[in-house]
This record gives C-alpha cells, sequence and structure tokens, in this order.
C-alpha cells in the first residue's frame, strides 16, 4: 500500500508539474522556451503531511510545502491537489492521475529560474480550463517590472493575462522601459 501510495502521489506531483507550472509563459522571457521537465531530474515535494484521500480524489500536502524542480520553485502552506481517477481504476497511470485542479494556499510564492516571481495569498490552477487565478493580494514580477491588484487571471496556453482591480484595490503596473537613452530611433 505504501509503495502504491508513493507511486501515486509521484504521478500526481508529475502531473501538477507538466501541465501546469512549466506553462506560466506570464514568468518567462519573451523569444525563450519554456523548460520540460526531464526524466532525468526529479520533482521533489517538501511537506511536514501527505495526505491522499481516495474517496474524495484529494491529496493534500501541509505545512511548509515546497515544491522544487529543474526550473522553479513553488513554496505554499498548504496545498490541495484534486484529481479526476483512482488509481485502482483499470486506466493507464496518467489517465488515472490527471489533475482536475490544484489550490496553494498560504504564502503562495512561485521562483523561476528566468527570474520570474509570483505572490498571492491563494493560487488556483484549473488544469481542463489551463488557467491560473491569483488571489489574496496578487503580485507578478518579471526583472523589474510588476504587476498587482486584486485578481489575476494567467490563460496559459494564450500567451495572456487579466488583472483585475476592486473597490479595495486597484491595478498597478510599473513597467520600465526597456534599452537605454535613443533606443527608439530607427538603426539602418
Amino acid at each position: 500500500m505504501r509503495i502504491m501510495l508513493s507511486i501515486f502521489s509521484f504521478n500526481i506531483v508529475i502531473s501538477l508539474v507538466f501541465f501546469l507550472f512549466p506553462q506560466l509563459n506570464s514568468f518567462s522571457q519573451e523569444g525563450k522556451k519554456s523548460n520540460n521537465i526531464s526524466e532525468k531530474n526529479p520533482i521533489i515535494v517538501y511537506s511536514n503531511t501527505l495526505e491522499l484521500d481516495q474517496e474524495k480524489k484529494l491529496i493534500v500536502f501541509e505545512g511548509k510545502v515546497r515544491v522544487k524542480t529543474e526550473d522553479m520553485v513553488i513554496e505554499c502552506q498548504k496545498m490541495l491537489v484534486y484529481y479526476l481517477g483512482s488509481p485502482t481504476e483499470k486506466k493507464s497511470n496518467v489517465e488515472s492521475s490527471r489533475i482536475d485542479k490544484i489550490i496553494a494556499l498560504g504564502d503562495v510564492i512561485i521562483n523561476r529560474s528566468d527570474g520570474g516571481m509570483a505572490r498571492a495569498g491563494k493560487a488556483v490552477f484549473y488544469q481542463n480550463e489551463e488557467k491560473v487565478v491569483l488571489t489574496e493580494n496578487p503580485f507578478i514580477q518579471q526583472g523589474p517590472d510588476f504587476v498587482e491588484g486584486q485578481r489575476i487571471i494567467i490563460f496559459l496556453n494564450e500567451n495572456r493575462s487579466i488583472v483585475e482591480g476592486g473597490e479595495k484595490k486597484r491595478v498597478k503596473a510599473t513597467i520600465f522601459p526597456k534599452g537605454g537613452k535613443g533606443n527608439n530611433e530607427r538603426k539602418e
């Protein structure tokens, strides 16, 4: 049972990283292709506890959660991974461990190796809709540029994001012009 739990949990984490996190193109530099995780490099998940509830189709990592991959580190206090299948169903491991959504809670920080960073109190990754919704003081930074608002929605495969403000918090974007003085002139 312990080996099956380990294999199943590993499949969930692999799916989590393959399907969601490498596609966060809002954090990657222009013209740079997103790194795929190679089979040679491990995905390491640290937490104080891991609980699997097959009836609810839920895995809960809790307590100083840290997910480390080749090109990013995700930290939060609690991570809920909802999956669609069951490891006991007669389907392939990929089908049985397909992710529905992932909820990261409490001081969520996503740091990418290219320097991109996102921070929020809550991040929800919707697998079928291929989007991430950041709430509770969300903030995204790439180099010196950053944007913040009440809610940030990142459409993973559309190279598009929406930043929403509200009564309590308006959208704020700080963008530094690229290049030095005179770089706007046409070179021939």
